[in-house]
């Protein structure tokens, strides 16, 4: 009686950790992230990679000017131009500061899908202007035509947040 409890016992502790590290794998659970690493970058026009290894590392470039000129996140879109946030680690990284008529492209170089929705904490905005289904190493684009403050979230991770101000 007590081999068949234990069998039983152990049978539940496997099939809830196989559980887990398939909600792992398929991105449905993440671990908290220990801070927020600037993966926005702005750039005079949006630019699209041709693979998700690239953008990876084109990502990793960005991040690093991003950090070595503040300046950067203001100007975004200064000319109405384009902006670029690269979606790393569960992040869309800071938040952004661009003109009217600037095309904000957000790259998804994660191994697993996110949303670029109008919204926050997951939750989709009932007049969403813009809702992007952004597969692994996707990539997708919405124009901002008008002055405002945007608020961005992924519905599918809703500790997913940015402010995109438009000026």
């Amino acid at each position: 009686m007590l081999l068949r409890i234990f069998l039983f016992g152990s049978a539940i502790v496997g099939v809830l950790v196989a559980a887990l590290v398939w909600a792992v794998i398929t991105g449905q659970y993440e671990a908290a992230q220990p801070s927020p690493s600037p993966s926005a970058v702005s750039s005079g026009e949006a630019a699209a990679s041709s693979s998700p290894a690239s953008s990876v590392a084109e990502s990793a470039a960005a991040s690093a000017s991003a950090e070595a000129s503040p300046s950067a996140e203001a100007s975004a879109g200064a000319s109405g131009g384009g902006a670029m946030v690269n979606i790393l680690n569960s992040n869309f990284g800071p938040d952004l500061t661009v003109a009217v008529g600037t095309t904000v492209m957000w790259m998804n170089a994660d191994g697993y899908a996110h949303t670029a929705t109008q919204g926050s904490d997951g939750v989709k905005a009932p007049d969403a202007l813009f809702d992007l289904k952004l597969a692994a190493g996707a990539s997708d684009t919405f124009t901002f035509t008008e002055a405002g403050t945007y608020q961005v979230t992924c519905t599918l991770h809703p500790n997913m947040n940015m402010t995109i101000t438009v000026q």
